[in-house]
């Protein structure tokens, strides 16, 4: 989640994922059982590759990871080769049975002693949603407790493995979402390296240029148009500035967009913010609209007109990653609320110049989150927690040392340092912003990430 804030400097824009942070909650993982779904994907250059295969879970026992009981699944295969490189988990419960739910991550399949956390599992337990990925790093030991080391390069896949957990599994759904489109050379020998400067990483050239499908999702409904002109040209500020983020050497991903107007009412204003609902009025019941709006091989934008729940909220994703191919779910997109974004216009008018520019940096943001991009460093600092930064190696941090007012607070003029530990507010996924300053840094390990969805082409 993206949110705008005043602080005592200057104005500040607060990027909260739809994850467990401050003001913003999600979703959680993954794995084996009874066979619902299999849906084939493959579109060569034309399109993403992906394969789809959900199942129905069913428990075969019961732990206390948190206090809280979970039945546990069955250890389901994992393939993680140059050929498939990237693999999501997408679990959801049912609309009538609730509770947290979450994947167990195994090295070897066949050796229940070898279960890891992953990033997000780390990070929290999501309740009714959650998703996770491997891998969300190239150096995997940053992204999983114990450390671990996942290799998505070679021939032939480790026997990884996952189960998933539920406080109520009645009705359950765990979907795998597997990328099909074999690394090329360069991204399968690409190595990473510790971030010493702020400037780390971001020299990296890829050397084919990828491409990435946008369907972009005008919201109307009986409160009003989400803008008054909704064709990309009428917001062309922001789209090139998402497209200059993306189109950085160490990204390399044209965008291709398509644009609709939808008549959806009861979410022209959103009032809850979760992904653990799909009533009228919930960003989860907003992206369940994608099964019949939204495109399966896209990134479906939504553009609303303003959210009630926190008011100042600039945008948010469906998860890290959100589920790519899949329709209907209730993390299947991104949002962002238009009126958020006024500093100098009135609503109902045109954005301004300035405006779109924040409108963009926004775009830029939650596309990350959703492709699988984490916050460099959350709101409270590095503290060395794998929960506190992204799971990168080359990505600048800004440790709690750092924290000169001593608020509890990182704020962006207190990561500008030119260090690896004391910067990070020019990234494009620093966890706040100022307005007026833009934060297009990408490094060559988050552009890894990014190119490996199974969205991008």
């Amino acid at each position: 989640m993206r949110k705008y804030q005043i602080l005592i400097l200057f104005s500040i824009l607060l990027f909260l994922t739809d994850c467990v942070k401050t003001k913003a909650e999600s979703g959680v993982p993954d794995n084996i059982l009874t066979l619902l779904l299999v849906n084939s994907i493959l579109n060569s250059n034309s399109g993403p590759c992906a394969t789809v295969e959900s199942i129905q879970a069913s428990s075969i026992g019961s732990w206390s990871p948190n206090g809280n009981v979970f039945q546990y699944s069955s250890i389901y295969p994992v393939t993680l080769n140059q050929g498939s490189p990237m693999v999501q988990v997408i679990l959801e419960n049912s609309d009538h049975a609730l509770g947290g739910l979450f994947p167990f991550w195994y090295l070897d399949r066949n050796q229940y002693n070898t279960g890891f956390l992953n990033k997000d599992t780390a990070t929290y337990i999501g309740y009714n949603t959650h998703t996770s990925m491997l891998p969300y790093a190239k150096d995997t030991s940053y992204a999983t407790d114990p450390a671990v080391t996942i290799v998505n390069t070679g021939e032939f896949s480790q026997p990884l493995g996952v189960d998933f957990n539920f406080e109520n599994p009645s009705g359950a759904k765990a979907t795998f979402i597997n990328s099909c489109r074999k690394l090329d050379i360069d991204e399968s020998n690409f190595q990473t390296s510790e971030a010493f400067s702020f400037m780390s990483g971001l020299n990296h050239f890829w050397s084919s240029e990828k491409t990435l499908d946008v369907n972009l999702i005008f919201v109307n409904g009986s409160l009003g148009q989400a803008y008054p002109i909704q064709t990309e040209q009428a917001i062309d500020v922001a789209m090139n500035r998402w497209r200059e983020n993306f189109s950085k050497s160490s990204v390399r991903i044209n965008l291709n967009v398509s644009v609709i107007s939808a008549e959806l009412d009861g979410y022209d204003m959103l009032f809850d913010l979760s992904t653990e609902n799909g009533y009228p009025g919930s960003l989860g019941g907003l992206f369940q609209t994608t099964s019949f709006i939204g495109k399966p091989n896209a990134l479906n934008v939504f553009i609303v007109k303003s959210e009630l729940q926190y008011g100042g909220v600039l945008g948010v994703s469906g998860g890290i990653p959100g589920p790519a191919t899949l329709l209907g779910t209730k993390q299947s997109g991104i949002a962002v609320f238009v009126d958020a974004h006024r500093l100098f216009t009135n609503s109902g008018d045109l954005l301004a110049f300035d405006e779109q520019m924040l409108l963009g940096e926004t775009l830029s943001h939650e596309a990350g989150h959703f492709l699988g991009l984490w916050h460099v460093t959350e709101a409270i600092g590095d503290n060395g927690s794998i929960a506190n930064k992204d799971p990168l190696r080359d990505t600048p941090t800004c440790h709690i040392s750092n924290d000169f007012n001593f608020n509890g607070v990182m704020d962006l003029n207190e990561c500008l340092g030119g260090g690896g530990s004391d910067s990070g507010g020019k990234n494009m996924m620093f966890w706040s912003g100022a307005v007026g300053f833009t934060q297009g840094d990408i490094t060559a390990e988050q552009g890894w990430i990014l190119r490996l969805n199974p969205l991008v082409y």
